[in-house]
């Protein structure tokens, strides 16, 4: 079945520059935004603008707590910028050097950063700096996990490292080359950490031991994981998108039409978006399957999901984009069934039209005994419902 183009935004909002940032709290009531403009904006679930504060420069990061109650983003005058509720600029900190990632623990109690100079800083609620780790090397990601409970960074020393909330290291992993992008599941039961250098995804335990390590021969553009670390979501440079179990297996993977800017899983693992480079987000089901499409008139590469994606989020040039596309599966299902029904009864009557010998019988007097059906004047493939094609038809019905 191909992918259904029927995919329509519930809201947009425009805004002053260009979206550069997106996040959505887990029931999709509050969306923030973070844009050229420099500023942060923040709607609710029906697109309603609540505020817009500015911050110096244009917004990298932004994550909203799961409740609404904070926000925080990282701008490119490497400025960390703390927001309340009704728009408030609580507190700033500015950093030396470039700020490479941000997370937020999901109460907004902790934001975390990771930048140039080297160091991963972890702020508390009132802007102070409760811990720090200095790894020489520029940080260039960091991920806080579902629980709030534990913090991964991945630097340019060839290092990983698993902190718990307050600072302590749990673990360190040493790779090959500098590490671009790492994630832990909820409990820390799995990490992943992706090497920049040969486009190698590392699994590992709990304690730091690796578990599985898989190597691409395609450049890796993006990767999404879900809430447990059971299954991940690989998007690449030749247009693939892969969904592997936690081993690396491969799952399935499907083809998209350009190459693969962003790819986001759905916390539960039940669906993949990924955003191409001919400006387009694709929608698929768990097992690989398109569902939907969705133009956009730029490359859409910012994405958020609810947990069971029934809502996400995604921009457009100077647009925020909300959808909600529960109906739309439920269409798609229905149209399935309706597919799978027609199909069984093609096949019924298939079984009905022999005779006593198992001969198939012929539906109308000078039809073919084939599989196919065909016009009885001229031969032409027709539908099995009818006896003539449009053309023989017509010349029947004009008058001699």
């Amino acid at each position: 079945m191909q992918p259904e183009t029927i995919l329509g935004p519930e809201w947009k909002r425009g805004t002053n520059g260009n979206v550069s940032a997106i996040s959505m709290t887990p029931d999709a009531s509050f969306v923030a935004a973070g844009c050229e403009d420099h500023d942060v904006y923040l709607m609710n679930y029906s697109g309603k603008l609540l505020w817009a504060s500015t911050t110096g420069d244009t917004v990298q990061f932004v994550k909203i707590s799961d409740d609404g109650r904070f926000v925080a983003a990282c701008s490119m005058d490497n400025i960390v910028s703390y927001f309340n509720k009704t728009g408030e600029l609580l507190w700033t900190f500015r950093i030396g050097k470039r700020i490479n990632a941000m997370d937020m623990t999901p109460d907004g109690t902790l934001v975390v950063t990771g930048s140039d100079d080297g160091v991963i800083r972890a702020f508390n609620d009132k802007g102070i700096v409760i811990w720090s780790k200095d790894c020489q090397k520029p940080v260039n990601s960091i991920c806080i996990s579902s629980s709030g409970s534990l913090i991964i960074a991945g630097a340019s020393n060839n290092k990983a490292y698993l902190f718990t909330k307050d600072g302590q290291v749990r673990w360190e992993y040493q790779a090959q080359s500098p590490v671009m992008y790492v994630y832990t599941s909820s409990d820390g039961e799995f990490s992943y950490v992706l090497e920049f250098s040969n486009n190698t995804l590392h699994q590992l335990s709990e304690r730091g031991a690796e578990l599985s390590v898989n190597s691409y021969s395609q450049r890796i553009t993006d990767i999404s994981i879900t809430e447990d670390g059971r299954f991940v979501a690989i998007g690449f440079v030749n247009s693939y998108v892969y969904f592997t179990d936690k081993n690396g297996s491969v799952q399935w993977k499907q083809t998209m039409s350009g190459p693969v800017e962003a790819v986001k899983v759905t916390p539960d693992g039940s669906l993949v978006y990924a955003a191409t480079s001919d400006k387009a987000i694709w929608i698929l089901n768990k097992n690989g399957n398109l569902l939907l499409n969705k133009k956009f008139e730029s490359v859409p590469n910012c994405i958020a999901t609810t947990i069971d994606g029934d809502y996400f989020v995604a921009n457009g040039l100077n647009t925020v984009y909300f959808f909600a596309i529960a109906r739309y599966l439920e269409y798609i299902v229905r149209e399935q069934a309706k597919m799978v029904r027609m199909m069984k009864e093609g096949d019924k009557r298939e079984n009905c039209m022999v005779d006593k010998d198992g001969k198939r019988m012929a539906t109308y007097p000078g039809a073919p005994e084939k599989g196919v059906n065909t016009c009885r004047l001229c031969g032409a493939p027709i539908l099995e419902s009818r006896t003539l094609c449009n053309y023989c038809e017509m010349m029947q019905r004009r008058p001699h």
